[in-house]
């Protein structure tokens, strides 16, 4: 794993042969999208697609802590690389095993208005993904924007609350 440092920006592979990126602006204090984003072991409340999502890796999210999920008939296993707190969060992880997929995954928080811009992006290597990227294309693409507007739904209903 790359060593990063609070300055450095941790990213996605540009160079993958898959690469989507979305954003939303959620009406909503970053502490409160930042607070769903980050309780991993709650995701399966607010994504039901996610069966299963658990942090192994004991006290609070930093670099190196491990989680295991399971999203579109893949077991997973990510590891944080980089966290700012309301700011940025990454994570890298192999699906179904180091010759399954490697994703990296960005999520980065900015304030806007009454609010805050939430983009994420996330690229997908691996021996599946260079055999046939494009079903892995259009899964991420519809998997992200799915995912911002769901966190969106959940931090507005909370702030609303």
């Amino acid at each position: 794993m790359e060593n990063i440092t609070d300055t450095d920006e941790a990213g996605i592979d540009v160079s993958a042969p898959v690469v989507s990126r979305h954003s939303v602006t959620v009406t909503a204090s970053a502490e409160a999208v930042w607070r769903i984003l980050t309780d991993i072991d709650a995701w399966t409340t607010w994504l039901p697609e996610i069966p299963y999502a658990r942090v192994e890796t004991p006290g609070p999210l930093a670099p190196g802590s491990v989680f295991r999920w399971s999203a579109a008939g893949m077991e997973i296993e990510s590891t944080i690389v980089q966290v700012r707190p309301r700011e940025r969060l990454v994570w890298r992880g192999y699906g179904d095993g180091p010759d399954g997929v490697l994703g990296v995954h960005v999520w980065a928080l900015t304030p806007a208005g009454d609010g805050v811009e939430v983009s994420t992006e996330e690229s997908f290597a691996g021996p599946p993904v260079d055999a046939d990227p494009g079903p892995f294309q259009e899964g991420l693409d519809t998997t992200l924007a799915m995912w911002l507007e769901r966190l969106k739904g959940t931090a507005e209903a909370v702030t609303a609350s």
